[in-house]
């Protein structure tokens, strides 16, 4: 067995060391850098690509682009900029209703498969409906039915045997004369 002397200074025993700890070298070089400072240009930059439509995971392996972690801590510690993010997210959600009438109508975002198309619209119409529930989340109704009053009371109080301490007062405030206050 050979000993090769890796880069970290530690022994490998193996016949390739010498290949393997090349490569190790190689892989642990970075390949590209993203920026990381936030600037107005980049800002800009990442919140039209996301109104236009694409994914902010998409936009974030762009080398020109900073980590999705980055952005992440950047919406964390500026509520002005989520906010910003939030809008371009809502933008997004109108231009994917754009989309599922081109789909529906087979023009350019059309695949040609009727299936896939319907899933591709369905999967549009949902991600919309959560990127702006005002616009084009699903109605939610609200029914109310009233029957009466019913007062639930201990089963002793309703066969006489128990009579309540707290006897009910009224109170007579006249609102336009205290100047709007109770007292």
């Amino acid at each position: 067995m050979a000993k090769v002397a890796k880069p970290n200074g530690a022994v490998a025993l193996s016949k390739n060391a010498g290949e393997a700890s090349g490569a190790m070298v190689k892989a642990s070089k970075r390949t590209r850098k993203q920026p990381y400072r936030r600037t107005e240009k980049l800002e800009n930059a990442i919140l039209s690509r996301l109104a236009c439509g694409e994914s902010l995971i998409a936009i974030c392996q762009d080398p020109k682009m900073p980590a999705r972690q980055t952005v992440m801590t950047w919406m964390t510690l500026d509520p002005e900029f989520e906010a910003m993010m939030d809008d371009a997210y809502k933008w997004k959600a109108r231009y994917f209703g754009e989309a599922i009438l081109d789909v529906a109508e087979g023009g350019t975002l059309s695949t040609g498969d009727i299936r896939r198309d319907e899933l591709k619209i369905k999967a549009l119409m949902w991600l919309a409906g959560k990127y702006n529930r005002r616009l084009f989340g699903d109605a939610v109704e609200v029914a109310h039915k009233h029957e009466g009053l019913q007062i639930n009371m201990p089963a002793e109080w309703m066969a006489g045997e128990i009579i309540p301490t707290c006897q009910p007062q009224v109170i007579d405030v006249d609102i336009k004369s205290s100047g709007g206050t109770v007292e």
